[in-house]
């Protein structure tokens, strides 16, 4: 059947006598038609063109003629079966989708009493609606004047020239620009710690366009996540919503700067895709468990807010995966993660009672290990923690477990120092490659500042 329009597609010809624009409509009102119950029968009238019009009419009744009252109840009997026939078929087309209601109540009452709900091939599926849920433009309202755009100026050699020889230092461009979230209504803004790193100053732009210094209050590396002040009052703060309520599918909306001030306030809409997604620093080998979403998040987005559908902040945009064949894979640290990091930021300018063993070097992996001889572990480059110097731990070593654990990634060793207190002490297997010598070392951690 061809029920939305009138022409026969498959074979390339107008339909004669059925219409269904709008309203079932018999084109030949001369023909009579039966539902025998499976498919409507002609009788009557012979007309070219009629719904099956193929089919011969019913048979006269045989058998000995009767009396007035039984021909009476026979034919009342007839006429019952074929209304109930009619109706039966009526209702099986509508079912079917070839016919189209547009009658009143009537009409819609019989059709839903026939068919159930779930048989429906025009119902839309619907998803749950939050309490307190916004439109998406109420949405971006409520949060884009709480989201800022923060430039990172830094004083290079070429720098230093064009000041001393007298140019103009409005027309200098910032080293990076990204984005931060407004806390407070009196200037503390948080972002991650890779927009402010190597700052020697730095700007925020609002979303009206005003502009003041920001000072540097706090920075983790470990965590990615920053402090930075304004001297300002009357701000538009943001509101903190919770990750923890999250579920994969929600729908979200990210606000930032991608590619700087150029694109400020702009605001992309996702979903989330998964959650307590571990994604590891390349920089310091720290994991994080963050949410993934495939909301535009592009570099400028860093620092920039995640927001849920009541316009409450539940992740701060930090990176993306941008290798080639990857698309729509971005990753924000959870509110719920952030907020003890922040609070210290404000209070101490680091993340208080954060243990660190206090040296520096780099993760030795198997092809490292083929192509300069070295055991897998951690290769030591340097030692800032007495502590380490102290258990005969030099430069040039490497640590290959950790409490009895092997340090086969670059994870092991910062996650077993993330479970321990500034005081404590681990028990460390050591190599040295040029000697051959391997010997056990107990070092007490440190406190670490973020740095």
């Amino acid at each position: 059947m061809y029920p939305y329009d009138d022409y026969d597609k498959q074979n390339n010809t107008p339909r004669d006598n059925y219409t269904t624009r709008g309203s079932y409509q018999w084109n030949n009102p001369q023909q009579q038609v039966q539902w025998d119950g499976s498919t409507y029968r002609s009788y009557g009238s012979q007309q070219p063109g009629g719904y099956n019009s193929s089919s011969s009419g019913p048979e006269p009744p045989k058998g000995p003629k009767k009396r007035t009252v039984t021909k009476i109840l026979c034919g009342v009997l007839a006429c019952l079966m074929i209304s109930a026939g009619s109706v039966g078929g009526f209702v099986a087309l509508v079912n079917n989708g070839y016919v189209t209601l547009n009658g009143g109540a009537a009409s819609s009452s019989a059709s839903s009493s026939q068919a159930p709900a779930s048989s429906s091939i025009l119902t839309t599926p619907t998803t749950t609606t939050k309490a307190g849920s916004l439109t998406v433009q109420e949405i971006a309202k409520k949060v884009i004047p709480s989201v800022v755009c923060i430039q990172n100026y830094q004083v290079s050699q070429s720098l230093s020239l064009q000041r001393r020889s007298g140019s103009d230092e409005s027309a200098v461009a910032p080293a990076s620009e990204g984005s931060g979230i407004i806390i407070s209504s009196d200037g503390y803004i948080v972002t991650n710690a890779h927009v402010v790193s190597g700052a020697d100053s730095l700007k925020v732009i609002l979303s009206d366009g005003k502009s003041h210094e920001a000072k540097l209050i706090g920075s983790d590396t470990v965590t990615d996540l920053a402090v930075v002040k304004i001297q300002a009052t009357g701000l538009t703060a943001a509101e903190l919503g919770s990750s923890s309520s999250l579920q994969v599918a929600d729908t979200v909306m990210a606000i930032g700067n991608p590619g700087g001030l150029e694109f400020n306030s702009s605001v992309t809409i996702g979903y989330v895709s998964a959650l307590n997604r571990e994604i590891t620093n390349s920089e310091n080998g720290y994991t994080m468990k963050c949410i993934q979403t495939d909301a535009a998040i592009n570099p400028g987005n860093s620092g920039g807010a995640l927001v849920n559908s009541t316009g409450q902040v539940i992740g701060i945009n930090s990176s993306k995966i941008v290798a080639e064949g990857y698309e729509g894979l971005g990753f924000a640290i959870p509110i719920d993660d952030a907020k003890p990091i922040i609070e210290d930021l404000k209070k101490y300018g680091y993340v208080k009672d954060r243990a660190m063993l206090g040296i520096s070097g780099q993760f030795v992996d198997t092809m490292i290990s083929r192509l300069y001889g070295l055991p897998v572990g951690y290769y030591v480059s340097s030692a800032v923690n007495p502590s380490v110097s102290a258990a005969g731990i030099e430069a040039g070593d490497v640590i290959t477990k950790i409490d009895g654990k092997q340090i086969n990634s670059s994870t092991v060793l910062t996650s077993a120092i993330a479970a321990k207190k500034p005081g404590e002490t681990v028990s460390l297997s050591v190599t040295r490659p040029k000697t051959g010598k391997t010997f056990t070392a107990s070092v007490t951690l440190a406190q670490s500042t973020g740095s």
